[in-house]
């Protein structure tokens, strides 16, 4: 069993973790099905998409359209704790083509990606914080 710098085992509260490719995640991120409007910004299209997991620093989305790392986009949430919808600019991190294990065939095959947000203002975090604890977040 793992143990925290104070000689707990387990991690931390709010440990950061570490994704199955071994890259290092500086916020821990929590499994969500959330719905969100995914907005290319050089491309101009948007999709529905759900959200399979979300924290300070990112979520991961799946759309039915390609993407690319480094592209911006934008997501919008609405949730019933939200007057507007939170609007987040984000740049995508990753992107596979591997489809969900949930997911159902289709002629378009799904694309999940790693979105890292862009918080350009601190109002905007804070309303994704109070989102996240929303949903249960600990």
């Amino acid at each position: 069993m793992e143990s925290n710098r104070a000689g707990w085992p387990g991690k931390a509260p709010g440990a950061a973790e570490r994704p199955r490719n071994g890259a290092f995640r500086a916020h821990a991120r929590r499994a969500v099905r959330l719905p969100a409007l995914v907005t290319h910004v050089r491309a101009g299209w948007q999709r529905q998409a759900p959200v399979e997991n979300v924290g300070l620093g990112g979520a991961r989305i799946v759309v039915d359209q390609a993407l690319a790392p480094g592209d911006a986009v934008t997501l919008s949430f609405t949730a019933p704790a939200l007057w507007d919808p939170l609007v987040i600019r984000a740049r995508v991190a990753w992107v596979s083509s591997a489809p969900p294990s949930n997911a159902a065939p289709s002629s378009t095959p799904p694309y999940r990606a790693g979105v890292a947000f862009d918080h350009r203002s601190p109002e905007a975090a804070f309303a994704l914080y109070e989102l996240i604890v929303t949903l249960g977040y600990e």
